[in-house]
């Protein structure tokens, strides 16, 4: 009887050992495939902007040399670009928002911003050769605030995004990170005199700083 009860309780604990090791590796494997998916979509991610910069470069080179009546066409494509990227954006904002900061993200996210201010350079240019057919709007704003300084962007965002729904594609709304140590940003930063963040550059010639009312802003556009 008792060489039965020692056995019973030496069958439970194996038992309970073997049951231990398969809900560790159950969960280490699916930690692990979750990590991996992540990693995967980062780096096509990467691909795709490497791709993406690449192609805004061979624009800004067509744009140099086409003549005004390529305008139309030139002009579709930057749009295309610049709400690609927008969306790009988003889904950036949504894994800061969760929290899923990492490595790998940090680049991704100066990535993105490398390429939103290679879009403005080569909406510059447009503009130049296209006898000013749009407007821009740059939001310099900061990567990592504080609680109030964060709500008060939220503000500002939401503003902007009210003012780029309402002028649709007469306006290229670009919001770039002013605070990620990025030598293309910060040569703007400089170029404009920027000195606070958030700031709003609207056509390369009015700054505002921190919260107006989208009428504010609309009346700097044409």
């Amino acid at each position: 009887m008792v060489y039965q009860i020692i056995n019973n309780r030496y069958r439970v604990l194996i038992e309970s050992f073997i049951l231990a090791v398969i809900i560790f590796l159950i969960g280490f494997s699916i930690g692990f495939y979750i990590e991996n998916s992540r990693a995967s979509k980062i780096t096509g991610q990467y691909i795709a902007n490497e791709v993406e910069s690449l192609d805004l470069k061979l624009q800004n080179y067509y744009y140099q040399i086409m003549s005004s009546s390529s305008c139309e066409s030139a002009i579709e494509q930057n749009f295309f670009f610049a709400d690609n990227l927008y969306n790009q954006g988003l889904e950036l904002e949504k894994y800061e928002e969760n929290n899923k900061i990492s490595d790998s993200l940090k680049i991704e996210k100066k990535r993105y911003v490398l390429l939103k201010t290679e879009l403005w350079l080569n909406s510059i240019l447009l503009k130049q050769k296209c006898k000013n057919p749009f407007d821009t709007i740059v939001y310099f704003y900061e990567n990592n605030p504080n609680v109030q300084k964060d709500a008060e962007q939220d503000i500002i965002s939401n503003v902007l995004g009210e003012v780029k729904e309402k002028k649709g594609n007469t306006v290229v709304l670009l919001p770039i990170a002013g605070d990620i140590w990025l030598g293309a940003v910060d040569l703007q930063i400089r170029n404009y005199n920027i000195t606070n963040l958030p700031a709003i550059l609207i056509n390369e010639k009015t700054i505002l700083y921190g919260f107006h009312p989208p009428e504010d802003i609309e009346k700097y556009l044409k």
